[in-house]
């Protein structure tokens, strides 16, 4: 009997050890509209874009091209599937000059949750709040 409770959780150890593998980072951002929380205030990111392969750094990170709403401000960066990695930067509209930079990861998509990101934002400019780091989170 001792045996066959132990082969029971070893079996359910086993089935979620596989239900857990079968999670996966997005393979492509494109098309996506994320909820943001920048710093404690809200944001909408959309992501147009992602290219491949990548560039002369090789084919595991790709560029990604998208917009702040409701005003489309630019961004663009890049984005790793394999590791989650994502790096982009919020340009002004007029003079492309950097406003913002954000570096975090994407989780893996676990249903019936989507993906999600969070790291950290870099102010450059004072007219988007106080120079510096801080945190952001998205929900796709």
């Amino acid at each position: 009997m001792k045996s066959l409770v132990a082969c029971a959780a070893a079996s359910g150890i086993v089935l979620f050890a596989a239900s857990q593998a079968s999670a996966a980072r997005p393979a492509n951002l494109a098309n996506t509209t994320w909820n943001m929380l920048l710093n404690g205030q809200a944001a909408t990111l959309v992501i147009e874009t992602q290219g491949g392969p990548g560039g002369p750094g090789g084919p595991s990170c790709l560029p990604i091209r998208g917009h702040f709403e409701p005003v489309e401000v630019p961004v663009h960066g890049w984005y790793c599937p394999t590791t989650g990695r994502i790096h982009f930067i919020h340009s002004n509209l007029n003079s492309l000059v950097t406003m913002r930079t954000f570096s975090g990861n994407v989780s893996d998509v676990v249903p019936p949750a989507g993906a999600s990101m969070a790291g950290t934002m870099t102010v450059d400019n004072v007219g988007f709040g106080e120079l510096g780091e801080f945190p952001f989170s998205a929900t796709e």
